[in-house]
């Protein structure tokens, strides 16, 4: 059954425990990364069925059956493009030493890859989606306060590797509902603002906010 979706704002304590949770299942970069949970203020957006109705994101049982969910991510990644950076992900199925690895970085044994966020919509949707078995899916659109995001190496991350992309993480993806649909943190005004473009504008929440 095809359900049309939509990009719309969620609670953020909500979305917080979700990625603190996905998080901690990722790699040291992931793990890292929970710290700019703690940045305010912080919004959360999902896609969501058009009619409204959704279980709760920790329903592991409920599936959105939202078939368009992957067209409304590129739609979004590329309006996200209009401020540059770099879409990382982390794999959480291949490790270091598979095959077919050679312009992958890494951190430890975990597998990072990354494009540029101007790349097209359907090659960020297929990176996301070959770079996690669905939980946890461990994405991030990293952009560096002069501009645009420096690209990885190919190769092992050295911890100021790792650091540096942790200080430029704006938004953090996760899936949802049975991998079908896909959760967005942002910690950024920036990005935020092309969110509200896309849904509306929001009240800001703090990390510790109820709602």
């Amino acid at each position: 059954m095809h359900v049309h979706g939509r990009l719309v704002s969620i609670p953020v304590k909500q979305a917080l425990d979700w990625s603190k949770e996905s998080l901690d299942q990722g790699s040291h970069l992931a793990r890292q990364a929970a710290g700019a949970l703690d940045r305010e203020p912080i919004r959360a957006y999902a896609i969501l069925p058009q009619d409204g109705a959704a279980a709760p994101l920790s329903e592991f049982s409920q599936s959105a059956r939202i078939g368009d969910a992957d067209r409304i991510l590129g739609e979004t990644l590329t309006r996200l493009s209009e401020l540059a950076g770099i879409l990382v992900v982390d794999d959480d199925l291949a490790r270091r030493g598979d095959p077919g690895l050679d312009d992958a970085s890494f951190v430890d044994d975990r597998v990072i890859r990354w494009l540029d966020i101007g790349s097209a919509s359907n090659e960020l949707t297929h990176l996301i989606r070959i770079g996690a078995s669905g939980y946890p899916l461990n994405a991030f659109i990293c952009h560096s306060e002069g501009g645009r995001a420096a690209g990885l190496s190919a190769g092992p991350l050295s911890r100021p590797d790792v650091l540096r992309l942790v200080s430029e993480v704006r938004v953090i993806i996760h899936s949802i509902f049975d991998a079908e649909s896909f959760l967005f943190v942002v910690i950024d005004d920036g990005y935020n603002s092309i969110f509200e473009s896309l849904t509306g504008p929001v009240a800001s929440q703090t990390a510790n906010a109820d709602a």
